[in-house]
């Protein structure tokens, strides 16, 4: 279940409105696949890692692949070559109800002797895709585990629709619940802010690139899934920013718009906005705390400066708290958390009311540049040649 865990939170908040939720295939004591929701309105995990399992065992499990023609030959499903035709298939399939509808025919019982491991309960609704419970129901795997229940009224009930499988409850749950954190924020209000900062070891921020290649990837998914990014008057004066979504993956682009932008300044005019790289955008010029949006994914980008101000001025105006505290920290040589509570000290000074606790951190080396390269894609990316970044989210508590 922690692979799963893991595994989902390379997405965490890529997936918003939905849930980040991840999902491992075991068989025989082997892993047989790993899959994580990716964004909304794509396959949920479960799905994938059908999708992935099953040609894992029509490619690996001889038994498994005799079992399976067989099937499609009583189908009536006559191919010259109908190994090669399920695999180009299925591998080429991104619909998640043609890939139901694809396994569902097809599975011919192999999953008997499969778990799943699967960090949230299934889904149990039609929405952008079909419930998840139902395609587990069918495929009838050995048992399924599940960390953390599904409380939304919409989506809940996949465990009984499972009644007929064993199921184990509660695996992880407290770090289910964490990975669920964005997800359920949103819920509650219907949006969810971040604030994304960057430091070295000793807390510098300025002079210089000081995210990776995987940071920047994951920095610019992240945009084309937001509805605002928020700077300073100070860091578009200083930095002049593009905040738009260039090294992002193409999966991520797709359907997407350039998220508005937000300049928090007391005194910058809107003729000043010609000077500056994002002039040609969706520009707004706000002047406190409370004209951030209610609603929407925001993401706040800037220092531990303009992190502290914002903060005093979220406690004096009332206005709507900054739910994540997101950092990279340059050089990555271990994950010294010490080093992670440097930034919660910082976060959390004697002046600022609003506490944040550590919630999950890890190292980004080459997990989004392996995706990249998957797509052949020629963008160079801009860096400053270090191997890895740690990658922290603090929770408000």
């Amino acid at each position: 279940m922690r692979i799963a865990l893991d595994y989902a939170w390379s997405f965490q908040t890529l997936t918003l409105p939905n849930p980040c939720v991840g999902s491992l295939v075991l068989c025989d004591n082997t892993i047989i696949a790993l899959q994580a929701h990716k964004k909304a309105g794509t396959p949920h995990a479960e799905v994938l890692a059908c999708k992935e399992a099953f040609l894992y065992k029509i490619t690996h499990d001889e038994v498994a692949k005799r079992v399976v023609l067989e099937s499609c030959k009583k189908q009536g499903l006559n191919k010259d070559n109908t190994l090669s035709y399920l695999i180009n298939t299925l591998q080429n399939m991104q619909n998640s109800k043609h890939i139901h509808e694809f396994i569902t025919a097809y599975h011919s019982g192999i999953f008997h002797n499969c778990e799943f491991f699967v960090t949230l309960e299934p889904c149990n609704h039609y929405g952008k895709t079909p419930p998840c419970a139902e395609l587990l129901k069918t495929i009838a795997p050995k048992r399924i585990i599940i960390a953390h229940e599904d409380s939304t009224p919409k989506a809940s009930g996949g465990a009984n629709t499972l009644a007929h499988i064993p199921i184990t409850h509660g695996i992880l749950r407290d770090e289910a619940h964490k990975l669920l954190f964005p997800f359920l924020q949103w819920q509650k209000k219907r949006s969810f802010t971040l604030f994304k900062i960057a430091h070295r070891l000793h807390g510098d921020y300025k002079n210089g690139i000081i995210s990776n290649e995987d940071s920047r990837i994951f920095t610019h998914n992240m945009r084309c899934v937001a509805d605002y990014i928020i700077i300073s008057g100070a860091t578009l004066r200083d930095d002049n920013p593009l905040l738009d979504t260039r090294f992002s993956l193409p999966f991520y682009q797709q359907d997407s718009i350039n998220p508005k932008i937000l300049i928090l300044s007391k005194t910058m005019q809107e003729k000043d906005l010609k000077n500056y790289n994002i002039a040609h955008r969706n520009v707004s010029i706000i002047r406190s705390a409370r004209e951030i949006p209610s609603s929407g994914f925001k993401i706040i980008e800037g220092g531990f400066a303009f992190l502290n101000s914002l903060l005093q001025d979220i406690e004096t105006e009332n206005a709507m708290p900054i739910d994540c505290i997101m950092g990279y920290i340059a050089p990555a040589f271990n994950l010294d958390e010490d080093i992670v509570h440097k930034a919660m000290i910082e976060s959390n000074r004697n002046e600022n009311k609003i506490q944040y606790t550590l919630a999950h951190t890890t190292t980004l080396t080459d997990f989004w540049l392996q995706k990249m390269s998957e797509i052949q894609t020629s963008k160079i990316i801009e860096s400053n040649e270090m191997t890895a970044n740690i990658i922290y989210y603090l929770f408000i508590k």
